[in-house]
């Protein structure tokens, strides 16, 4: 019979023990694995979310604002010297490869007057806007020439329906779609094509370019001094209290990942020390017999090894699969099961040194006991 038979045979006599280390290794290794795949798992979500959906930078045109003030009271201004983003800015952009861009959306904004109210025109490439703006949702159809969209809230203040038509400028356009609210300026807007959009504002060059890029910052940078005529801004503070909250979850998850290795430790020295307490007699036989202190160490390192790689391979298939489980419930999206070799070799690993670690100290009490001491116990 080898040390390792010796260690098996002690594990199976003593199986409320065994369970317990057992559940304590599965239960440390499998929160730690659930907590850090959901952080990775909304991280990776956010950033994919950032780079196949919405403008992370927005070009505008630049111009100077004269400020008054009386009596150290500022009043509104007037803006000058205002320059335009010509036709030719969308051509150097899509024919830019530095900016690795995504999607790129243009628009036109201007204003037209009614029979009564003046309304907010919005000439936009609906196919790239619907990819910038998934949330954009459309009752009718996308409008053709000479033909209008019209938000949630126009629609409801002026009640207009699809087939009704919106004067603007002395002119009648078909609405073919009403927009359902967002819960922004869209509301209260008219949207159409670029053309028609022309027609009705008189504005011959783009308002505003929104992009999509893999590097908004380094885009930006480099933006500014492509289009010295344009204002070019980051859009972060849109997505901060998302990454706030991811980045808050992130650390929540280590730190309890770490204060489970520390219980888990602490509970496999109590655990243990308790056992070899028990196991006095046994171990003072063992010395009596022949067996050296190397041995009687190596039998009790073999059964917390045993123990917690078992712990470590549970508790890792446990912690990828609980996500799959949890994340449409608490996150309300879906995960895959993945297995990811390194992090599987790496916890089990861990597992294994914290145990062997943990039993130290107390199997190092155990090798010292005299035998003759032992015995005297029968």
């Amino acid at each position: 019979m080898t040390l390792t038979d010796i260690a098996f045979q002690n594990l199976r006599r003593r199986k409320g023990k065994t369970f317990f280390l057992l559940f304590t290794f599965i239960l440390v290794v499998g929160i730690t694995i659930m907590l850090n795949t959901l952080a990775k798992s909304m991280q990776e979500d956010l950033q994919k979310s950032l780079s196949q959906y919405g403008a992370n930078v927005v070009i505008t045109p630049k111009s100077d604002h004269f400020t008054l003030s009386y009596g150290g009271l500022s009043v509104p201004g007037v803006d000058y010297e205002v320059n335009h983003l010509d036709y030719d800015t969308l051509t150097k952009l899509n024919n830019n490869l530095d900016l690795r861009l995504n999607e790129i959306a243009p628009k036109i904004v201007g204003t037209a007057s009614g029979k009564i109210n003046r309304y907010l025109i919005l000439g936009v490439d609906f196919p790239s806007e619907l990819k910038m703006k998934p949330w954009w949702r459309i009752n009718g159809q996308l409008p053709r020439e000479q033909e209008v969209i019209i938000g949630s809230d126009l629609a409801q203040k002026e009640n207009l329906v699809i087939g009704d038509t919106l004067e603007l400028n002395r002119q009648s356009y078909p609405i073919v779609g009403v927009m359902l609210e967002t819960g922004g300026s869209e509301d209260s807007g008219v949207f159409t094509n670029f053309k028609t959009a022309r027609w009705i504002t008189g504005i011959d060059s783009w308002s505003i370019i929104e992009l999509n890029t893999d590097h908004p910052t380094q885009a930006a940078a480099y933006l500014s001094e492509l289009l010295p005529e344009a204002k070019v801004s980051e859009i972060s503070q849109l997505v901060e209290g998302a990454k706030e909250s991811v980045d808050r979850f992130s650390s929540f998850s280590l730190i309890t990942s770490i204060l489970l290795g520390l219980i888990g430790v602490l509970i496999v020295c109590v655990t243990t020390t308790g056992n070899i307490n028990d196991r006095t007699t046994e171990i003072g036989i063992l010395r009596a017999i022949g067996f050296r202190q190397q041995h009687i160490l190596s039998i009790l390192i073999r059964e917390i090894s045993i123990i917690s790689l078992c712990g470590g391979v549970f508790g890792y298939l446990i912690g990828i699969s609980l996500p799959t489980i949890l994340a449409p419930i608490t996150f309300q999206k879906s995960l895959s099961l993945e297995f990811n070799p390194l992090v599987a070799l790496t916890v089990i690993s861990a597992s294994v040194i914290i145990g062997v670690v943990s039993i130290l100290i107390p199997a190092q009490r155990a090798i010292q006991l005299n035998p003759s001491e032992a015995l005297s116990s029968i």
